[in-house]
């Protein structure tokens, strides 16, 4: 059976992606290939694929300015096709195996805002782009995903408890599961309440019942919003671009500076362990460490003595 690269990885698509993966999964990997992969790679034969290629491939991907990560997340795709095939006794070899990953370092990533910078950008974005505020003001002061935020239904908002549900995504064009595949009730401040009442009233209709939905009441677009809002909001604050995501490090590490409980940070942000949320924000914990070094100054001289459950800063107020 001699096939080429592109017809092996329509087949992996087809017989194994979109029968064991999640839709949006699967739909990464399709944007992977025919984005990238199939350019470069599409036309040679599978038996002829040697890790010289995969290396060539890795280095020329660098020189178009992707990211690390995402050049990752290629050679990882490269690799499941070629598993697939092993697996259904087409070849024998998998050329990507020994091929290193580049390096990747979480704490260069990560651009979170200071205090300061996020109610600029708030304070920006409702002047110039009010239709794209109340997304921005959820998104900082929860942690929601960017396809949590788009999938979110009012439904989902509970208004006497003070909590959002969080139970689904919007992402890649489809609609599924979290990201961790759980759900999570995300606490809320009063203030964050009153204000989703207050948008509810103004909110465009939508027969999907969204929070945040496009002005014809259906899911928003993610590149759209990004070219048309989130970027230039950034440029009028005269912040450096950034990712949407980083909001939501934003808010964890404003909870961070704050000294909230590692485990209240950790059920906000829907992690499986504490130890996933320390490992992602320790670097930002520089003040914290200090701050229980104090403690432990005073833990046998002021015996009795107890922590004021600290406030939460909330941005936009």
């Amino acid at each position: 059976m001699v096939i080429n690269i592109e017809q092996a990885s329509e087949l992996y698509l087809n017989n194994y992606a979109k029968v064991y993966c999640k839709k949006s999964t699967w739909k990464g990997y399709e944007g992977y290939l025919k984005h990238h992969i199939y350019e470069y790679l599409g036309d040679l034969k599978l038996i002829e694929m040697r890790p010289l290629h995969v290396q060539n491939f890795i280095k020329d991907m660098t020189q178009t300015g992707l990211a690390n990560s995402t050049i990752n997340h290629l050679k990882k795709t490269i690799g499941a096709v070629f598993n697939f095939m092993i697996d259904s006794g087409v070849i024998y070899q998998n050329p990507v195996n020994r091929i290193k990953c580049l390096k990747v370092k979480n704490n260069t990533l990560m651009h979170p805002l200071t205090i300061k910078e996020t109610n600029k950008l708030l304070n920006v974005t409702k002047k110039h782009y009010p239709d794209f505020y109340p997304l921005l003001y959820i998104a900082v002061n929860t942690g929601l995903r960017q396809g949590e935020l788009f999938a979110l239904t009012w439904d989902c908002v509970n208004f006497v408890e003070n909590y959002i549900v969080v139970n689904k995504s919007y992402t890649h064009g489809v609609l599924g599961s979290t990201k961790t595949g759980e759900n999570r009730n995300v606490k809320i401040s009063l203030i964050v309440t009153k204000f989703l009442k207050e948008w509810k009233m103004a909110c465009p209709k939508s027969e999907l019942n969204l929070v945040f939905p496009n002005a014809n009441g259906n899911y928003m677009d993610s590149q759209n919003m990004m070219k048309r809002r989130f970027k230039p909001a950034l440029a009028l604050a005269g912040i450096d671009s950034i990712r949407f995501h980083d909001l939501r490090h934003t808010y964890a590490s404003t909870l961070i500076i704050q000294q909230v409980p590692l485990p209240y940070i950790s059920k906000q942000l829907g992690h499986s362990t504490n130890k996933v949320t320390l490992d992602t924000y320790v670097h930002l914990m520089p003040e914290s460490a200090q701050f229980g070094d104090s403690l432990l100054e005073n833990l046998y001289e002021e015996k009795g003595a107890g922590l004021e459950e600290s406030n939460v800063r909330m941005f936009g107020t």
